[in-house]
């Protein structure tokens, strides 16, 4: 289950907030409407800049994910490379010849100066 990481919440942008309230309330109404403008643009400004801050943060985290991801695809690219040549060593070499014990006693039996009666005697 994923979890939230960050909560961005939006903020007033033409209601001051904390000390900034205190002195709103204190100073004078505004008295024009630039003076008003002014205040709203520098309050998208402040607004701007967390969430700017906010998509710093969020790139940081998925580019330091992403070398993560590319050092672990590395990795294993690097052992299939490795049993990839295992693999074609083991396909290049001949197999082994084993020779069961009935096979050698076979071939030993048709050998020429062998009979088969010393074969018997002998276990083979």
């Amino acid at each position: 289950m994923p979890f939230c990481k960050r909560t961005i919440l939006p903020k007033d942008v033409c209601k001051p907030d904390g000390a900034r309230l205190q002195r709103w309330r204190q100073a004078e109404v505004y008295g024009d409407l630039v003076d008003v403008c002014g205040f709203s643009l520098c309050s998208l400004l402040r607004q701007l800049s967390d969430l700017s801050r906010q998509s710093v943060s969020i790139l940081e985290e998925l580019q330091g994910e992403l070398v993560s991801v590319c050092r672990r695809s590395g990795a294993l690219e690097g052992r299939v490379v490795r049993l990839q040549r295992h693999v074609a060593a083991l396909v290049s070499k001949p197999p082994p010849r084993s020779k069961s014990k009935l096979k050698r006693a076979h071939a030993r039996a048709h050998t020429p100066g062998v009979t088969l009666h010393k074969c018997a005697l002998t276990g083979v």
